[in-house]
């Protein structure tokens, strides 16, 4: 068998507009444990997941940010990985990666999905995670960092261009001898 993360990695992309599909308790539960496995600061797995399928909280959500979280309303469900900042320097970066690989397991997965960055943005109140923490209880001393919104694909990603890495060689402008 021809090893499927080459194309995970070429085929995700960042889908706003989602079908009318169900997204079984089984898939979220299987992506939600393939992003467990993200690389963390020391090792210790600091981010927690709160996984929301109610469609009017995830409306509220949405409205958690002035611009740019539609997909958070429309999707099938979405997730809010937070991380308990006390003693976690990297905690931003923690997150980062844990959302990327919860993008990777839903492409995995068959699942369209859409990061949607809330960390300094501003909310329709306050800043958006100030939004957020209200709306889903969560405790001042979490950090919130991206919503991630997922739902089933209205159809296949068209194929994308073949991209390449602009790579230095031992300095900037740097050439492969």
């Amino acid at each position: 068998m021809k090893d499927p993360f080459p194309e995970i990695v070429k085929n995700r992309r960042s889908v706003r507009c989602f079908s009318e599909a169900h997204i079984p308790d089984e898939t979220i539960n299987e992506i939600l444990s393939l992003a467990a496995y993200a690389p963390s600061s020391w090792g210790g797995h600091p981010v927690e997941f709160i996984v929301i399928r109610d469609r009017e909280t995830m409306r509220e959500l949405a409205r958690c940010k002035q611009m740019g979280a539609g997909p958070l309303a429309y999707g099938d469900a979405a997730i809010v990985p937070i991380i308990d900042k006390r003693n976690l320097e990297l905690w931003v970066e923690d997150a980062a990666v844990a959302s990327t690989y919860l993008l990777l397991a839903a492409e995995y997965c068959g699942v369209a999905a859409c990061w949607i960055h809330m960390k300094g943005r501003r909310g329709h109140t306050n800043m958006a995670e100030d939004d957020i923490r209200d709306l889903l209880g969560i405790p001042s001393h979490y950090g919130i960092l991206n919503a991630v919104s997922l739902g089933m694909p209205k159809k296949p990603n068209e194929p994308r261009e073949n991209l390449s890495a602009k790579i230095h060689y031992d300095n900037f402008g740097g050439i492969k001898q």
